[in-house]
């Protein structure tokens, strides 16, 4: 493998854990295992268990959905809705523990809310001076995503995927809409 193929297992393996466990429950030996490398190996690419961190901080959201024509607010809680029923990890609940347990919480608010902030004012249209908009919407996705995730409401036994992505869509898309 080359040094640049090697980084890139690492740091893919990096965020893969850090995402479903957060900073302080993953281990270098942790990211070694799923890379498949030595955890000396990982620490001569990488420096340092923060710097792995770093470099594995999700950059932003993946909001595309290229070729839908449903609304921008039903389509984002749809994605949080069908990782709820695959049974995936929820990026929008492991946001604020990854910023808890990150090396310095306050240069990872920073980093998340810029990155996060502008991707969502992006895709919505939001091109005001405080991004308002983009900045009520990440409230409500961070909600639905813990909610499913975290507090296992709104569970797929419990809650309709198609009805719940018509109301709670509807909910996101006023915020939108800025109705």
């Amino acid at each position: 493998m080359t040094d640049n193929a090697t980084r890139t297992a690492i740091v893919d393996a990096g965020r893969e854990l850090f995402g479903e466990r957060g900073y302080n429950a993953v281990t270098i030996k942790d990211v070694a295992a799923r890379a498949g490398f030595s955890p000396a190996m990982v620490m001569k690419v990488m420096g340092s268990k923060a710097e792995l961190y770093t470099a594995s901080a999700p950059s932003a959201p993946n909001l595309d959905d290229a070729g839908s024509d449903e609304p921008v607010g039903h389509q984002l809680v749809r994605r949080i809705v069908a990782r709820r029923d695959r049974g995936e990890a929820e990026p929008w609940a492991m946001v604020p523990i990854l910023i808890h347990d990150a090396p310095d919480p306050d240069v990872a608010r920073t980093t998340f809310r810029t990155r996060y902030v502008s991707r969502i004012a992006e895709r919505i249209g939001d091109r005001s001076p405080d991004f308002r908009r983009a900045k009520l919407v990440i409230c409500a996705l961070l909600g639905l995503g813990a909610g499913v995730r975290t507090l296992s409401v709104l569970a797929p036994d419990e809650s309709d995927s198609e009805e719940l992505i018509r109301q709670y869509g509807a909910l996101v898309q006023s915020i939108i809409d800025g109705v």
